[in-house]
């Protein structure tokens, strides 16, 4: 009889409350394990021709599973009754998440960066860019950082964070290259001549886009001097084979009319010794 009496005091409606609430948390908990590994390994197929970091994606990953699960613990707690214990251990995290986030704020924001990259897709390993003030061919595309090797050699590791805070230029997506070759001349030169060299110049290249019309316009004006621009487009692929080719016949060109006798030379007059 006692038994029975101690078993009417239960407050059934309750437990049967809280066992709900931890059923649909458990359950919304596996959906989201379920539904988030899916769509990261969608993620992981979409961008498996940008990077090779297959271990910051996993690891990516794991940081998200455990996340949810301990969201899942704390609400369970909560649903139990224990709200001492999710309290300290609220406390608990968020003081460890402060002291956490400070030392570890540029990675995360790296990490972030980095999802955000491989998202976007702004280019691709191989691609010529300028990213974070770093001109050459990406290498390596990482969750933390980006490698880009500039035209010298050298293998420049670019933090996400940086290039994401920047101007991004992907020189391989355009197929061509606008350049310019600039001639400074004297103020007597004759600048429809010196025009008709560089126009004769570059119809004698024949790596120059066919589609695009080179053009000379007039540049800087200075005391002494003025400069004529020549405007071109060429493939990516030998844009600077052809802009030193144009340099080096516009210097034969150049000696060819003898334009260079119009340049301004700097007379020095000494006088004799003793003199006042």
């Amino acid at each position: 009889m006692s038994s029975f009496l101690s078993l009417q005091g239960i407050d059934w409606a309750g437990m049967s409350a809280r066992g709900v609430v931890i059923v649909i948390t458990w359950l919304v908990v596996w959906l989201l394990l379920r539904y988030v590994g899916r769509w990261l390994t969608r993620f992981f197929e979409r961008v498996a021709d940008q990077t090779t970091d297959r271990t910051g994606l996993q690891v990516m990953r794991s940081l998200l599973d455990a996340a949810v699960i301990m969201i899942g613990v704390l609400i369970t707690l909560a649903a139990l009754g224990l709200t001492s214990m999710v309290t300290s251990l609220l406390t608990a995290a968020g003081v460890a998440g402060i002291i956490i986030g400070f030392a570890v704020k540029d990675v995360a924001a790296n990490l972030i960066s980095g999802m955000l990259l491989l998202a976007d897709h702004p280019f691709s390993l191989g691609d010529v860019v300028s990213a974070g003030n770093v001109l050459g061919t990406v290498e390596n595309i990482a969750l933390r950082s980006t490698r880009i090797r500039s035209p010298d050699g050298p293998v420049v590791t670019v933090p996400n964070s940086v290039i994401a805070a920047n101007a991004i230029t992907n020189f391989t997506i355009n197929p061509n290259r606008r350049f310019e070759t600039i001639w400074t001349l004297p103020l007597d030169a004759d600048a429809e001549a010196a025009k008709q060299i560089l126009l004769q110049v570059a119809a004698a290249e024949p790596r120059l886009m066919p589609d695009v019309l080179p053009q000379v316009l007039m540049g800087d004006i200075r005391n002494g001097s003025f400069d004529l621009r020549l405007i071109c487009q060429a493939p990516n692929a030998v844009w600077a084979e052809v802009q030193s080719d144009l340099k080096r016949a516009l210097v034969a060109h150049a000696r060819e009319r003898d334009l260079a006798a119009g340049l301004p030379a700097q007379i020095v007059f000494t006088a004799p010794n003793g003199a006042g």
